[in-house]
C-alpha cells in the first residue's frame, strides 16, 4: 500500500520566523520516519532558510522553494501554478500559519482538485494575535479574514490546535470544521543523553558560583521581558539573569536601556542565539526557566526546558501552562505582573529540593507528551481519516 502523501505548506523555512518553522521542521522530519510521504512548499525572501530546507532534504523530505518572493504578503509570480501542481499531487495538504500568499493559495487549489487540507493556525487566530499591531494593520487583519481567510478556513477538512487552550480561545469564531488538538513536539533525541552539568558556566565565568535564571526566546515585545527585567530587581543579588534569543526589529535595544536604567549590567548576561549543543548546555544549567510572555501559543522552548530537567516559571498567557502545574514541572502566574513574578522566582530559587523534584518531574512529563516520534504517529491516524472522510 502506497504511503499517504502530505503536502506541507508555509510562507518561509527562516529560523527567524520563529515557532511555526520549527514546528513544521521538526513534524515533517518525524512524520517522514513514521512512513508517510512528506513534501514541503514555501515561499522565500532571503537565504536564511535555505540550511533548514537542505535538513529536511537530508531527512528525505521534498522541498520546493519558490522566489525570490516579494512584499508582506510574501508574492511571486510562479506562485499559484507551483502551489497547484504540488496540491495535485498530495492526498492531505496541510497548511500552516494564515497571512501570506501562499497560505491562500493553497487552500484555493485544494478546493478546486477536491484534496482534503487542514490549517494549523499556530496561534495566529487567538484574539491577543488579531489584535496586534497598528489600526491599520489590525483593520487590514479584519478584511482579509472576511475577504479571504474565512472561507478558506470554513472549507478545510480540520482545523489542528496545538492545546485545548487555544481551541477555546478560537471557539467564539464559530469555524465549521471539526478540530484536531494535537502538541507541538521536540526531537527527543537531542535530550536521550544529556550533557554533565557546568559546560555553558564554563564560557561566562561571571556564572559559575551564582544561581542561572535562563530566558531563551526571541528578543520581542510579546516575551514579556517588560515584566522579567524589573523583576529581577527583587530578587535575590545571587541570581544571574542569562538572556538567550535573537533580536527582534531592534526591541533588544530596548531591553539593554532597561538593564542600565534599573542598574541591572552586572547580574544580566546577553548572549545572542543558541544553537545546538550549546542551546541545550545552557538549558541544563540554568536553576529555573523562565518565560513571561504576554502571550504564547505554545512555547516549543518551554517544553526543551523540560526535557533538560529544568523547572519553569512562565506566564498564564502560555497555553500550556496548565499542564506544567499539573505535571509538578514548574509554575505560573499573572502576565504582566512582575511582583508576583519576582515572588515566585524567589520561591524556586530558595528551594533546591523543590526544584530538582520538578525537574525529575518534567523531563518524564515531556518525554511522554511532547516526543515528535509519538506526535507524527497520531498524525498518521489523523492524516487516514481525513483523507477516508474525504471519500464518502
Amino acid at each position: 500500500m502506497a504511503a499517504v502523501r502530505i503536502l506541507h505548506v508555509i510562507s518561509g523555512l527562516d529560523p527567524e520566523n520563529g515557532g511555526p518553522t520549527f514546528a513544521l521542521v521538526g513534524l515533517a522530519e518525524a512524520q517522514r520516519r513514521a512512513g508517510l510521504d512528506v513534501s514541503v512548499i514555501a515561499t522565500w525572501q532571503i537565504k536564511t532558510g535555505f540550511p533548514l530546507a537542505e535538513r529536511l532534504q537530508a531527512a528525505d523530505v521534498k522541498v520546493e522553494l519558490i522566489g525570490q518572493a516579494y512584499g508582506k504578503l510574501s508574492r511571486h509570480p510562479d506562485l499559484a501554478a507551483a502551489v497547484d501542481r504540488a496540491v495535485a499531487g498530495a492526498d492531505v495538504v496541510h497548511v500552516h500559519a494564515l497571512w501570506e500568499e501562499i497560505q491562500h493559495q493553497a487552500p484555493r487549489a485544494a478546493q478546486r482538485r477536491g484534496v482534503p487540507y487542514v490549517v494549523t493556525p499556530h496561534g495566529m487566530l487567538a484574539p491577543w494575535s488579531r489584535a496586534q499591531g497598528g489600526w491599520v494593520h489590525r483593520w487590514g487583519k479584519r478584511a482579509y479574514l472576511l475577504l479571504r481567510l474565512r472561507r478558506n478556513l470554513d472549507r478545510a477538512a480540520a482545523i489542528h490546535f496545538t492545546t485545548p487552550a487555544e481551541r477555546d480561545l478560537v471557539a467564539p469564531m464559530r469555524l465549521r470544521p471539526p478540530s484536531i488538538v494535537e502538541p507541538v513536539g521536540i526531537d527527543f533525541s537531542e535530550f536521550e543523553q544529556l550533557p554533565p552539568r557546568g559546560l555553558f558556566r564554563e564560557r561566562y565565568p561571571q556564572l559559575r558560583d551564582r544561581q542561572m535564571v535562563l530566558f531563551l526566546s526571541r528578543l520581542s515585545p510579546q516575551k514579556g521581558l517588560d515584566v522579567l527585567i524589573p523583576a529581577m530587581i527583587r530578587v535575590n543579588d545571587d541570581a544571574l539573569l542569562v538572556v538567550a534569543g535573537p533580536d527582534y526589529d531592534s526591541y533588544g535595544q530596548r531591553v539593554r536601556g532597561w538593564v542600565s536604567e534599573l542598574l541591572l549590567q552586572d547580574r544580566v548576561i546577553f548572549t545572542g542565539m543558541l544553537h545546538g549543543a550549546e542551546r541545550i548546555q545552557a538549558l541544563r544549567d540554568a536553576d529555573l526557566f523562565v518565560l513571561p510572555s504576554h502571550h504564547e501559543n505554545f512555547g516549543i522552548v518551554v517544553a526543551e526546558a523540560m526535557a533538560a530537567g529544568t523547572p519553569v516559571v512562565i506566564s498564564r498567557e502560555v497555553n500550556i501552562w496548565q499542564e506544567v502545574v499539573a505535571a509538578g514541572a514548574g509554575a505560573a502566574v499573572r502576565s504582566g505582573d512582575d511582583q508576583e513574578l519576582a515572588a515566585e522566582l524567589r520561591r524556586w530559587l530558595a528551594d533546591p529540593a523543590i526544584r530538582d523534584a520538578a525537574g525529575e518531574k518534567a523531563r518524564a512529563f515531556a518525554r511522554s507528551h511532547y516526543d515528535w516520534n509519538r506526535i507524527a504517529k497520531n498524525w498518521v491516524d489523523h492524516y487516514a481519516a481525513l483523507v477516508r472522510a474525504h471519500k464518502v
